[in-house]
């Protein structure tokens, strides 16, 4: 999407627009990632005609980004409303078949050029097992072992690979998340302020998001009932238990409400 961006503002520029747009005028299948980075009205507007003049074609757009279309603050309403209209669904991250496959291409893309290097079977297993992020961890594992072979000139043994690979693994452990944490993106989220939270206000615009962090911070944190409840202006363990009953009951019958749960949840968690 930043290349798309830049391509596009720079033949604006050189007052040549028809060549971007000629670009993707004979695509079968259009694929764009990092959609956070295609904001700008214009670029926006150009993106949606080349949406339209492809769809109408019968063919393919794809689009990824971190969150949902309706999540993406930095497009225009239009575009995201444009974008929910398509097929929205989860990119989950790679099941371990598919992590084995992607280490055995990046190897034999490493042996194409050096036919010496090799991984035995067992270490292939090993990163698949402990590297489940994404296909740049797995990338860079054996970007990394090739180099220690290179230094190294003898083969590769597991005790090797773990040595290896250690801080991308422990680069991937969970983040621990505290309460101040989720008051401060509760305070952001919602609009209300830390004061508000913590304070005797009973007002729905503050108890909500107040119930919400309760919710929150049983859920992701490891703290009591009294000890969240301290935390959040004093109160008792019966309010927080209140408060979590309430989210749950809610939860059943809400869909968004769920949605907006999973997406605070991964704001807190990076």
């Amino acid at each position: 999407a930043e290349r798309f961006r830049y391509q596009f503002v720079e033949a604006l520029r050189s007052q040549d627009p028809l060549s971007f747009k000629e670009k993707f005028r004979g695509l079968n299948v259009l694929l764009i990632d990092d959609l956070e980075f295609m904001h700008g009205e214009r670029t926006e507007q150009e993106f949606d005609h080349i949406i339209n003049s492809l769809l109408d074609g019968g063919r393919q757009v794809v689009v990824a980004s971190a969150r949902a279309p309706n999540h993406v603050e930095r497009l225009n309403e239009r575009m995201r409303s444009r974008l929910q209209r398509g097929l929205v669904t989860e990119i989950g991250t790679l099941d371990h078949e598919l992590r084995l496959k992607v280490l055995e291409k990046r190897l034999a893309e490493k042996r194409a050029n050096d036919p010496s290097f090799a991984l035995s079977r067992d270490i292939l297993a090993l990163l698949a097992e402990r590297l489940t992020e994404s296909g740049r961890e797995l990338e860079g594992a054996i970007t990394r072992l090739y180099a220690t072979w290179q230094y190294m000139r003898t083969s590769i043994t597991p005790d090797v690979a773990e040595t290896v690979i250690r801080d991308l693994v422990q680069g991937l452990e969970p983040r621990r998340i505290k309460i101040e944490d989720i008051l401060r993106i509760i305070s952001r989220h919602f609009g209300v302020s830390k004061g508000d939270l913590l304070s005797q206000r009973r007002h729905r615009s503050v108890v909500w998001p107040r119930q919400i962090g309760m919710y929150l911070a049983k859920q992701l944190t490891a703290r009591s009932l009294p000890e969240i409840g301290r935390r959040f202006g004093n109160r008792d363990h019966t309010t927080v238990l209140h408060a979590i009953r309430k989210i749950e009951g809610e939860l059943a019958g809400n869909p968004r409400l769920k949605e907006e749960l999973e997406e605070l949840k991964r704001i807190l968690s990076h």
